[in-house]
């Protein structure tokens, strides 16, 4: 393969680009491909926006929803830490109002996560990270095609000829308006379409079947019955503020002292159930390695990774991790970052925002189940300090109290777990089968 290439100034790109990195063989084979064929502009066939420009707007418990770059997932609005504009904001930028089937792409920062509006979500908007493409009804291109094009190994070569910045990369909207989308027969863009609609559904039962195993311990541990609603006013024993050593009116909440009585009742602990494992990674030069950063978790407790050089590893890059093992972020727990490793990511390296769990007196799977339940979630941010940064030591998330389910509840969770992770593996392997058909 040839490592340099030869451009006439004749056939530079709108001498907008004159860099060599745009000019790369690989990418100008590419575009020579395309060119051979019928194709057209990513623009003259979408209108392309981006997201709201604002630096970082007053954020709600309820209103609109406000999409991030992270919160898009292989090709799934990613539900796990939605974050809210008021009404009255969202009418003053209707230029990034998001609608259904829209396909959304992050260009800054983590370029290239993708996502497809479904029918089923209201408008909602986004911030700059994102841009928004709105497939013309009469252009004869299905946005699930177009989605599926964008993510395949030509789109992906693409998206990165059009990438700028040094740190924190970034792809122009003018650049992705330049994008070579080649004319496909509409037939096929159905069977593609079908495939990712496919896809979304395994996804879905992915969901719904984890809801199931997290519905059956909630139930088992008597949590589902619990009355949590806010009160406005409690009181709290001094003596039991100088038995915790906490004076703060939110560690005394109706809701969190109920949980705690009844999560407490075994008398066990997280450090009961599981060991703090810390297994050292040393990178070497040369050698690349799979990093898990805290943003490499998605909502439904499985892991992605980034490949990344020995000399270049994040100061972060602290702790292998093992199959069966269960890493929980101790930064914002109340996100629900939490995942089961898998066989394949044997040796992996996570980040030190991670504890490494080895579970031993309890299935990896209930563990996992355990720290994502949205109130526990709640009572691990209880013991958080700082503001900016607010993260749990690891001894005080080994303090947390735990009750197990019995043993035959406990193979059903297990099971439905395992059915809910085949489900997702399906959904993945659905969705590059329709990039392959692409290619």
């Amino acid at each position: 393969m040839a490592v340099w290439s030869i451009v006439f100034k004749s056939k530079l790109e709108g001498a907008a680009r004159l860099d060599a990195e745009y000019y790369k063989p690989f990418y100008l084979q590419i575009s020579s491909s395309l060119e051979q064929k019928n194709y057209v502009e990513l623009g003259s066939i979408a209108w392309i926006s981006d997201g709201d420009h604002a630096v970082l707007p007053e954020l709600f418990d309820s209103g609109k929803r406000y999409l991030r770059a992270k919160d898009l997932k292989n090709f799934r609005i990613d539900n796990s830490d939605p974050i809210y504009v008021s009404d009255d904001y969202f009418r003053t930028i209707k230029r990034s109002h998001i609608q259904p089937h829209d396909i959304l792409l992050s260009i800054m920062g983590t370029i290239g996560n993708i996502a497809i509006v479904p029918e089923s979500f209201d408008i909602l908007t986004a911030n700059r990270a994102i841009a928004i493409i709105r497939i013309e009804e009469d252009s004869k291109f299905d946005p699930y095609f177009v989605a599926a094009y964008l993510e395949s190994k030509i789109g992906i070569a693409l998206r990165e000829r059009e990438s700028q910045g040094g740190i924190q990369q970034r792809i122009n909207l003018e650049g992705l308006k330049r994008l070579k989308i080649p004319f496909i027969p509409y037939s096929l863009q159905a069977e593609i379409r079908k495939q990712v609609f496919v896809a979304l559904s395994r996804y879905r039962d992915s969901e719904n079947i984890y809801a199931e195993a997290e519905a059956l311990l909630l139930h088992e541990l008597g949590l589902d019955n619990l009355d949590l609603s806010t009160q406005k006013s409690y009181v709290a024993n001094f003596s039991e503020t100088v038995e915790s050593d906490r004076f703060d009116a939110e560690y005394f909440k109706p809701k969190y002292r109920k949980t705690i009585q009844a999560i407490s009742k075994s008398r066990l602990s997280i450090k009961d159930v599981a060991q703090l494992t810390k297994r050292r990674f040393v990178p070497l030069e040369s050698q690349i390695f799979n990093y898990i950063e805290i943003g490499n978790l998605s909502g439904n407790g499985h892991v992605e990774t980034e490949p990344i050089i020995g000399e270049d590893a994040p100061s972060r890059a602290q702790w292998i991790v093992r199959p069966g093992d269960v890493i929980t972020s101790t930064v914002r727990p109340i996100r629900r970052l939490t995942a089961l490793i898998e066989p394949k990511q044997d040796g992996y390296v996570c980040s030190s925002g991670f504890a490494v769990l080895k579970p031993m007196k309890i299935p990896a799977e209930i563990l996992l189940v355990y720290l994502r339940l949205p109130i526990v979630c709640e009572i691990l941010d209880l013991y958080t300090t700082a503001s900016m940064y607010p993260a749990i030591s690891t001894n005080e998330l080994l303090k947390i109290p735990i009750i197990l389910p019995k043993v035959e509840v406990q193979k059903e969770i297990v099971e439905r777990v395992i059915a809910s992770r085949k489900a997702s593996k399906d959904a993945e392997k659905i969705l590059d089968q329709a990039k392959q058909k692409v290619e």
